[in-house]
C-alpha cells in the first residue's frame, strides 16, 4: 500500500514537474528576464557626487585653407538631492568650462529617464553625444536578456551635438551582471550637419579671415562607451562628415570636419578654484 502511494506520488510529481517545463511555470522565464533595469538604471543616492572630465574638439581640414580647431575641455560635478520620483535625478552642480566662466552651484534636474535636462528654468530633450547617465534617445532601451554580440537599431530624429539625424546600430560589446558593468559600441550614418546653423563659416588663408559656404556631406559616426548600473563610466565619440566650402578666395574646395569627444568618470569631487591673482596683487 505504501509503495503504491509512493509511486502515485512519484507519478503526481513527474507530470507536474513536465508541465512547469513545458509552460515555463516555477523557472526564471527569459522572456521576463529585463537587463536594462541591472545596466541602464541608475540608482542615485541623495548627498552622493558624480564628477567628469569631459573634452571635445572640431576640425576642419582641407588644401588651401589652415587648419581651423576649436577645443572645448571642461571638468564639473553633481551633487545629487533628494527626489520623490524615480524617474527623476535632482542635482546642484558646479563646472569649469576653460576659457568661460564657471558655473557654480546651479540647481537642475534629469527627467524621463535622463532622457530631459531641466537647467535654469528650461527643460529640453538632451542632445548631448554623451551625458553622465545612461541616455535611451543615444542608446535605445532594449527589453530582454542582453548577450554579447547582440545589436539593435536607434532612430535619431533630429540633429544633435556631433552629428545630423540619422540611424545607428548600438552593439552588445561585453558584459558583467555580477557588477552591472555593460560596454557598447554605437555606429550610425546621416547626411548634414550638426545640430545648429552651419551653412558658412570662418577659415584663414594666407592670415585673412575668409567667410565661406559650407555644405555638408554624409557624416559617419562610431565610439564606445561603459555604462555601471546606468551610470557614465567613460564614453568616447568620433564624427567625421566631408564638407564642400566654397568662396570667391578659395573656390570649391573639397574638406573634411573631424569631431570628437570623450567623457570620464574621474573618482573625486572636482571643486572649483579661485582664480589667481595677478602680479602684484595682494592673494
Amino acid at each position: 500500500m505504501k509503495l503504491k502511494t509512493f509511486k502515485s506520488k512519484m507519478t503526481f510529481c513527474m507530470i507536474f514537474t513536465l508541465i512547469f517545463i513545458k509552460y515555463g511555470y516555477g523557472q526564471h522565464n527569459k522572456s521576463n528576464i529585463n537587463d536594462a533595469d541591472l545596466f541602464f538604471t541608475p540608482n542615485i543616492i541623495a548627498g552622493s557626487t558624480l564628477s567628469d572630465i569631459t573634452y571635445r574638439v572640431i576640425a576642419l581640414h582641407g588644401d588651401g585653407f589652415a587648419d581651423r580647431v576649436t577645443q572645448v575641455p571642461a571638468t564639473g560635478t553633481f551633487t545629487f538631492m533628494d527626489s520623490a520620483y524615480p524617474s527623476v535625478i535632482k542635482w546642484h552642480f558646479s563646472a569649469r568650462m576653460d576659457g568661460k566662466p564657471p558655473i557654480e552651484d546651479a540647481i537642475g534636474e534629469y527627467r524621463d529617464t535622463a532622457k530631459i535636462q531641466c537647467f535654469n528654468g528650461n527643460c529640453n530633450l538632451m542632445t548631448s553625444a554623451s551625458s553622465p547617465f545612461y541616455n535611451p534617445t543615444f542608446w535605445g532601451r532594449p527589453k530582454g536578456k542582453l548577450v554579447a554580440g547582440q545589436t539593435w537599431t536607434v532612430r535619431l530624429d533630429k540633429p544633435w551635438e556631433l552629428g545630423p539625424a540619422g540611424q545607428q546600430k548600438v552593439t552588445v560589446v561585453t558584459l558583467d551582471r555580477k557588477n552591472g558593468i555593460i560596454i557598447l559600441k554605437r555606429e550610425g550614418y546621416g547626411d548634414g550637419p550638426y545640430e545648429g546653423k552651419h551653412d558658412s563659416t570662418a577659415v584663414k588663408k594666407d592670415g585673412k579671415t575668409i567667410m565661406v559656404a559650407t555644405k555638408y556631406g554624409k557624416a559617419h559616426w562610431v565610439g564606445q562607451a561603459i555604462f555601471q548600473h546606468g551610470v557614465t563610466i567613460s564614453d568616447e565619440l568620433l564624427t567625421i562628415t566631408p564638407v564642400e566650402i566654397n568662396s570667391n578666395s578659395t573656390g570649391t574646395i573639397q574638406a573634411e570636419e573631424r569631431q570628437y569627444m570623450s567623457l570620464l568618470q574621474h573618482p573625486d569631487a572636482i571643486h572649483l578654484t579661485k582664480k589667481a591673482p595677478n602680479r602684484g596683487e595682494k592673494s
